[in-house]
């Protein structure tokens, strides 16, 4: 009975107080946010001020734990280089010296880029030359790392991970991708071949002094630079790979080291803490973000294992491994995010654990190796014959470490002969590198120190003429040298689609070593969400538009969502009489009208022949748009139906049927992150047709009635079972 007089008191009472807080509630909610918001920044504040790195003492615990008598006896033995080879680096300074200086060029080169990066000038995704020491003054060690190259805008220095977000800390038009790509100091490699080359000190302590200024003027944790912990890992990627150049150089002393250990503890910890896992409907999704983190707990493990307390950073990083490998990188070899750059990026980071594996003679199992083996086949089978690789999906420029070629990434991003000569290194595949340029042969120099066990020897079959990636979404088909290649996907990363493009059946078209139909490419991500969605919209490639719609669901705000419409669909490639084809559907547009499936063949002759049959509903009435993106390099005049392509060492016609009219429309490519070419699209409208069928070839090749001929044969036998 009192229980429930007491029980009854306390309701009437706080139906009471409600009654009288109601008036005030949006006054208190806003005060209780204002005081919260204030305990947030007080406490950043606090580990900005008051952060400090592990005592010694913690470091000797750790030490001790894993077996080794003490910090101090730890950190003489690291300087002294007790430990050897840490890493599949080589070790034969005189030997890798000897083979740069017999490439043309190649020792000059890195010469002349590790000086400009000593002097503290970068040019990082599309910048240009850009001086980025904190006032533009002292040593090049001196840098402004929370500057973003690009628009030269600066990020605060204090927030923490936790409340970080790209526009709301975003200082005017910066784009993080800026600073991030700078901290992951991925030009330490650069400086170490100069280094080997010349032997002067000074490309050493431009090393050193770099990551000592970064550890004094960073908090783990706090600022721009330790919001991505994918951008962590890489950053201590970079710095164990720098490392292997410079050991034994009197510019890393006692003290170097002493904070240089400590900040991989710090570097660990953050990472194990943070690591990148997202959801999608309650399911647990990784994506490369989420890969590069155990990338980089695995070098630090292997490298470090002293620091590793419990072997928990290896553990960790082992098991998410090998099972990444087998979600990551698909069954049929290719990327699982519907994107052939990042594909590069995954497989380079599978590649190099791997390596790393073989060095420590603890390799993963064997289906992790067939997987890279795979990926590497589809770079090779999508490889044009000037080395470009078409840019279908997002592209960041990412790599996992650059070995090779510093100087020329940003120009060179949409080749892959540096992952094809690496892989030929590592997995002992040399069919993967028989034609790769002078910059992958140098960047293999870097994959495999000679003193490691040879890899066992595969054989690999030569491409086809037609192959098809049927899980990656992609088809290529090859006559001479002649090539095409067709995207239709899924929206990759399980659905989240948050590197897909609307690209379903678009078309890259090349003869030789002359790209002339290209992917449009990505230019940027949050710097300009407009110009995302413009480069990753329907509008902008090779494809067919019905109704000015977007083949899969794009909401102008989420830059990094795709909601997929409809399903992609293939049919085996054909081969008959040096004439090779593919069928490719897809069904995004039966949303608007059950009859709007489109239907693409690609048919591609010896004789240079591309004969392009689309075939959309069954009923006139919808406005079906037809977009072909040139090269910058190719120039186009038009007459009617016929579009005349002019390039370096040839020319091209691609013939559209008589019904149709070719417009030129200004238009933009992006052969790699932050940069943008003025470009050429033909463009082609109907209200009235639900199909068309168009021919390209040399100039002075078949003409459009002998494409559509042989198009029509192959067809036919396509019906009686001619597969390829």
């Amino acid at each position: 009975m009192i229980s429930r007089g007491i029980r009854f008191l306390r309701r009437s009472i706080g139906a009471g107080l409600r009654r009288v807080a109601a008036p005030h509630r949006e006054r208190l909610k806003s005060w209780l946010h204002g005081l919260e918001t204030r305990q947030e920044r007080y406490w950043e504040w606090r580990q900005y001020l008051l952060a400090r790195q592990p005592p010694d003492g913690e470091m000797t615990a750790i030490l001790r734990r894993n077996g080794w008598p003490g910090f101090y006896a730890y950190l003489i033995r690291q300087r002294r280089g007790d430990f050897g080879r840490r890493n599949f680096l080589p070790s034969d300074r005189d030997e890798v010296v000897r083979q740069l200086r017999a490439v043309p060029g190649e020792a000059e080169r890195i010469i002349e880029k590790a000086d400009r990066l000593v002097s503290g000038e970068f040019d990082l995704l599309g910048s240009g030359p850009v001086d980025m020491r904190r006032g533009k003054r002292g040593a090049g060690h001196r840098i402004d790392w929370n500057r973003d190259p690009i628009s030269g805008e600066r990020y605060a220095s204090v927030f923490s991970q936790w409340r970080w977000s790209p526009f709301a800390m975003r200082r005017g038009n910066a784009d993080v991708k800026g600073p991030w790509e700078l901290t992951r100091c991925q030009h330490f490699p650069a400086l170490g071949q100069a280094y080997w080359l010349t032997g002067d000190e000074k490309y050493a302590r431009c090393y050193a002094r770099t990551i000592a200024d970064f550890i004094a003027h960073t908090r783990p944790g706090i600022g721009v630079h330790w919001a991505c912990p994918m951008d962590v890992a890489l950053r201590l990627v970079s710095w164990q790979a720098g490392l292997s150049f410079f050991q034994g150089s009197g510019e890393l002393d006692r003290r170097w080291w002493r904070r240089f250990l400590k900040s991989l503890v710090q570097h660990g910890r953050h990472i194990t803490a943070n690591l990148e896992f997202g959801t999608l409907d309650g399911r647990i999704i990784v994506s490369n973000h989420g890969l590069a983190n155990l990338f980089g707990l695995y070098w630090l493990a292997m490298n470090f294992p002293g620091l590793d307390a419990g072997c928990v950073w290896r553990g960790i990083a082992e098991s998410g491994l090998e099972q990444q490998v087998r979600l990551q990188l698909l069954d049929d070899g290719g990327g699982f995010e519907s994107s052939v750059p990042y594909h590069r990026l995954v497989t380079e980071m599978f590649l190099s654990a791997y390596a790393l594996s073989l060095h420590h003679k603890q390799p993963f199992s064997a289906e992790y190796r067939d997987r890279l083996v795979k990926a590497l086949q589809f770079v090779r089978a999508l490889r044009q014959d000037g080395g470009r690789l078409p840019q279908i999906g997002d592209a960041d420029n990412g790599r996992a470490h650059i070995f090779a070629a510093y100087d020329r990434w940003e120009i060179e991003q949409e080749h892959m002969d540096h992952l094809l000569a690496a892989g030929a290194a590592v997995l002992g595949c040399e069919a993967l590198g028989g034609s790769v340029d002078t910059s992958g042969r140098v960047e293999a120099l870097f994959w495999r120190d000679p003193w490691d066990p040879a890899p066992t020897c595969t054989e690999l079959p030569p491409p086809l003429p037609a192959m098809l990636f049927e899980r990656a979404g992609v088809a290529v088909l090859r006559q001479g040298e002649n090539y095409v290649a067709m995207s239709n996907s899924v929206c990759g990363t399980f659905g989240i689609g948050n590197h897909k493009h609307n690209d379903q059946l678009a078309i890259e078209w090349a003869i030789g070593a002359q790209p002339l139909f290209v992917d449009a490419g990505s230019y940027t991500y949050t710097q300009d969400p407009d110009a995302r969605n413009e480069f990753r919209s329907t509008a902008t490639h090779n494809t067919v538009q019905v109704d000015g719609e977007e083949q899969h669901g794009m909401d102008p705000k989420a830059l990094f969502r795709l909601v997929q419409q409809g399903d992609p669909e293939w049919e085996f490639p054909v081969c008959m009489d040096h004439c090779v084809g593919v069928i490719g559907r897809n069904s995004s547009y039966q949303r608007l009208a059950p009859e709007l499936l489109h239907e693409r063949r690609l048919c591609l002759s010896s004789d240079g022949a591309l004969v392009v049959e689309d075939r959309i509903g069954r009923r006139p009435g919808h406005t079906l748009r037809w977009h072909f993106l040139l090269h910058p390099s190719v120039k186009v005049t038009v007459q009617a139906n016929r579009a005349r392509l002019h390039f370096a060492g040839g020319e091209a016609m691609f013939e559209a049927p008589s019904t149709l009219h070719w417009s030129i429309e200004e238009a933009w490519y992006s052969s790699g992150y932050g940069v943008r070419i003025r470009t050429a699209a033909i463009v082609a409208e109907s209200t009235t047709l639900t199909g068309a069928t168009f021919v390209g070839a040399p100039l002075n090749g078949p003409s459009y009635a002998q494409g559509c001929e042989r198009a029509n044969a192959l067809w036919k036998a396509e019906t009686e079972g001619l597969h390829a």
